[in-house]
């Protein structure tokens, strides 16, 4: 197990790091998340990209730099919450479109987006998509919350030599 000690100095060092400057270089640490993969396999559909997901991720964990099992993980939940989100945003513009389609529509393209609202918003489907999509941004949210917090806990433990 690391000192506190070793944890301040990664965390220090951390924090004066820029990455990675060449292209080359860039590419190699954007797959410095992928294990296992086991996250694209459970989260991502057969239609959907295993690879956008990834960059997703991978641009998370390069924003956020995760120092620790925890806060990786922490990085994972808020990576899913929001991979799910914009999921259910193509969802509900879908719905959207299906029921502005109904050739029984207006004419006029905001008159069928309206009706097709109307429609919507009066069937269980779209406020429960709304229902869903508060859920994942709330859980992205307490996510970060936590990761801010495990950081600011992490920053004020006191460095102590615990190597003897």
């Amino acid at each position: 197990m690391s000192s506190l000690r070793r944890i301040a100095s990664s965390r220090a060092n951390g924090r004066r790091s820029k990455g990675p400057v060449t292209a080359s270089g860039k590419l190699r640490s954007s797959q410095n998340a992928l294990r296992h993969g086991l996250l694209a396999r459970c989260l991502v559909l057969d239609d959907e990209s295993p690879e956008a997901f990834q960059s997703v991720l991978a641009h998370h964990i390069e924003r956020i730099q995760p120092v620790d099992s925890l806060e990786l993980g922490l990085v994972e939940e808020m990576v899913a919450a929001w991979w799910r989100g914009r999921r259910s945003w193509a969802i509900e513009t879908e719905m959207l479109c299906e029921a502005a389609r109904d050739p029984a529509s207006p004419p006029t393209p905001i008159s069928r987006m309206t009706t097709a609202f109307k429609d919507l918003a009066g069937s269980p489907a779209l406020p429960l998509m709304h229902r869903y999509e508060t859920r994942l941004h709330m859980i992205y949210q307490r996510a970060f919350h936590n990761l801010l917090r495990s950081e600011e806990h992490t920053s004020e433990l006191p460095v102590t030599d615990q190597s003897r």
